[in-house]
């Protein structure tokens, strides 16, 4: 479980459930919903396509927003497994340092 504090002072719970879902409990009193966002008066704003440890912090929340289901204590985030590779390191190009300039065109 991890706690989310927003600017009134107000905690959300966030639990990861074993089917990957994640439990979003708390004061859900105003609520401005879109049809691929939630967002609490307070915070925390959470979108369709978010990453959840990009906001809450811990490598359980290492999820993916695809939508969102109204319960009854709040709201089941419906996600995915944020899927990578800890050795790819492809987004590191050929690169050669000059005077501090990074140039990748030059091989």
């Amino acid at each position: 479980m991890v706690g989310y504090t927003n600017r009134y002072g107000e905690v959300f719970t966030f639990t990861k459930q074993e089917d990957g879902n994640v439990l979003w409990e708390g004061n859900f009193g105003i609520v401005r919903e879109g049809p691929d966002f939630l967002d609490p008066s307070g915070g925390p704003f959470i979108k369709k396509g978010q990453m959840l440890s990009h906001m809450l912090y811990g490598d359980e929340m290492n999820v993916i927003v695809e939508g969102f289901e109204k319960i009854e204590t709040g709201y089941l985030i419906k996600c995915k497994e944020h899927e990578y590779d800890l050795n790819d390191m492809s987004h590191l190009a050929d690169t050669k340092i000059i005077g501090g300039i990074i140039n990748t065109i030059e091989k």
